[in-house]
């Protein structure tokens, strides 16, 4: 069963899977000045697209995705070609829960809600405040009863944040989403610092609290196109997940490699590894990459990356398995009966 957020779906009736999504967020947490001068109009507008190219961080209008009609308009677009996209925005990015069904409905596409806290930094004070064992009952509780604040449950526990130290309340809070998973059959999703070579570490860590290897998702790995790396963490038994669509910077904080650049690593890459197993997303989580804006929008992944993935020889079956068959296999676990009383976070 995969818990969607209009209920509960049979994972035998859902097709292609777009792993990662956001449509509604809030990630202004994140928000630095930029290298160049901020434009007068802080809005994001055809004219500054430049700008935010090379300075993605720089506008808080950016880093919020606010406007759930302008959501569904967008969603749409992937209607037909995706039957379920998973919305991954974690505590700490400004998940908009309520609005989720609404969006669902309307564009018809079933949405899983991932739910997990992101790094540190963009906490709000409740969350930085829960020990392992808070950590563990606050998100047992989004799996089994209800994301909080809402009447469904979490599909997934993610995404987790790492950073490059990963410090000991990084590790306790994945022990704690460990077990909490585990326990209710779900799985796991983190984000690694693309700069550090950490993942090996952080599965360990995860694995050694209970959470097989085959229920923990490496979200964002293009962000890390290393091959030695990617076997090494294939090795310890995850999944990788490789997102397309963003090709930004912010001069001297982040820099994304290009849509060729991911497509040339993975075709080489898939070739020396039959075994490995994978998942696609979009990670669309800035205005700028909405079809509104000039991006790419949330039909990406279906509209140019699997067609150009065949074109290079990618086998039909192959990619069936990284857009259906695995990530069901991530989603799928057992039902649970919700309570009657919705759970609400602590301010």
């Amino acid at each position: 069963m995969i818990e969607t957020v209009l209920g509960p779906v049979q994972a035998a009736g859902v097709g292609r899977v777009n792993m990662h999504q956001h449509l509604l967020s809030d990630a202004t947490a994140l928000c630095r000045p930029g290298a160049e001068p901020t434009p007068t109009d802080e809005k994001v507008t055809v004219y500054n697209l430049g700008f935010l190219r090379w300075n993605a961080l720089a506008l808080a209008d950016n880093l919020r995705l606010d406007n759930p009609q302008l959501a569904v308009t967008e969603l749409r677009h992937a209607a037909g070609a995706i039957d379920l996209v998973v919305e991954d925005t974690s505590v700490g990015l400004g998940p908009n829960h309520p609005a989720l069904p609404a969006i669902s409905r309307a564009a018809g596409v079933h949405v899983a809600a991932a739910y997990g806290l992101y790094v540190t930094s963009t906490l709000p004070g409740w969350a930085r405040e829960l020990d392992e064992d808070g950590v563990y009952e606050h998100l047992l509780g989004a799996l089994t009863d209800r994301i909080p604040g809402v009447d469904y449950r979490a599909a997934l526990l993610g995404i987790m944040g790492t950073t490059a130290g990963f410090p000991s309340v990084e590790r306790a809070r994945l022990r704690g989403a460990a077990a909490a998973a585990g326990q209710s059959g779900a799985s796991v999703s983190v984000r690694l610092d693309g700069e550090a070579r950490t993942g090996v570490e952080v599965v360990a860590e995860l694995v050694g609290a209970g959470l097989p290897a085959d229920r923990i998702l490496l979200t964002n790995a293009d962000e890390y196109l290393d091959a030695a790396y990617w076997h090494d963490l294939l090795d310890a038994g995850v999944t990788l997940e490789m997102c397309f669509g963003t090709e930004m910077q912010h001069v001297g904080r982040m820099r994304n490699p290009s849509d060729g650049q991911r497509l040339d690593f993975f075709e080489s890459f898939l070739a020396a590894r039959p075994d490995g197993r994978w998942v696609l997303g979009g990670s669309v989580w800035t205005k700028s990459q909405l079809r509104r804006y000039g991006g790419e929008g949330y039909d990406h992944l279906t509209t140019r990356v699997l067609p150009e993935l065949i074109r290079r020889g990618v086998a039909a079956d192959r990619l069936a398995a990284m857009v259906t068959r695995e990530p069901l296999r991530l989603l799928d676990r057992p039902p649970h009966p919700l309570t009657t009383t919705p759970v609400e976070e602590t301010s």
